[in-house]
């Protein structure tokens, strides 16, 4: 997390979650629906613990995961725009705390405490980079490479280090497939291939790093083999 993630965390967790108005949201199971597409768009939601995914379903079911929300996230910002209705939905991957403040009070508050508004449009901009790059990674990687890159990313963001130096994240096959964009079958049989190698190791609902430097290092040596073909 960022420093300007972690002073607008910091300031909601000190001054906005205790405004009246404001919910106290703890949902006790895994995939525990937050909101749902074509739903009301009339509050943000604030991360404390555990983790969200905001996804999309299409016509036959398929799922796509545009983003997973670590704690001391925004998520919902939908609501702080024009549109009336939710365009993705959102669900909990890991059970935690979630804060509901609707519309009306984050907006004063922003308006009360200046700052918020800096700390919002860096939190935006960075979504969107990390949305151009999803869309880089789609149309111009493989899918090897995709899992390489996100397994990095997302061990800084939600994994946890072992007493061995590895890093867990907390990810299905399934999850880690819609968030890459790829199928379920091809995500598992490149997984399997990197476990070969000793990149990562597959446990239930995790995928475990040997090392950041050696996935860091196999993705650099995936663009060097692109770029030569």
């Amino acid at each position: 997390m960022g420093s300007h993630s972690s002073s607008l965390a910091a300031i909601i967790r000190g001054h906005l979650i205790g405004a009246e108005g404001v919910t106290k949201f703890s949902p006790n199971r895994r995939f525990a629906t937050i909101y749902s597409e074509g739903g009301t768009a009339d509050a943000v939601f604030f991360l404390d613990s555990g983790l969200v995914k905001i996804h999309k379903r299409g016509d036959e079911g398929k799922e796509i995961i545009v983003q997973i929300i670590p704690p001391g996230e925004l998520f919902g910002e939908q609501a702080l725009g024009t549109e009336q209705t939710r365009l993705v939905s959102a669900e909990v991957l890991q059970e935690g705390v979630i804060y509901v403040i609707p519309r009306d009070v984050f907006l004063l508050f922003c308006d009360a405490h200046q700052e918020m508004w800096r700390y919002l449009s860096v939190m935006l901009i960075a979504r969107k980079r990390e949305l151009e790059k999803k869309i880089e990674l789609l149309c111009l990687r493989d899918v090897e490479y995709r899992i390489l890159y996100y397994l990095n990313e997302l061990a800084l963001a939600i994994g946890s280090k072992t007493e061995t130096q590895e890093y867990s994240v907390p990810l299905s096959q399934g999850e880690l497939a819609s968030l890459i964009g790829a199928t379920r079958e091809t995500t598992s049989t490149t997984l399997n291939s990197l476990a070969r190698r000793n990149l990562v190791r597959l446990g239930r609902r995790q995928l475990i790093l040997s090392s950041l430097d050696s996935v860091r290092n196999a993705a650099s040596e995936r663009t060097s083999k692109a770029a030569k073909v």
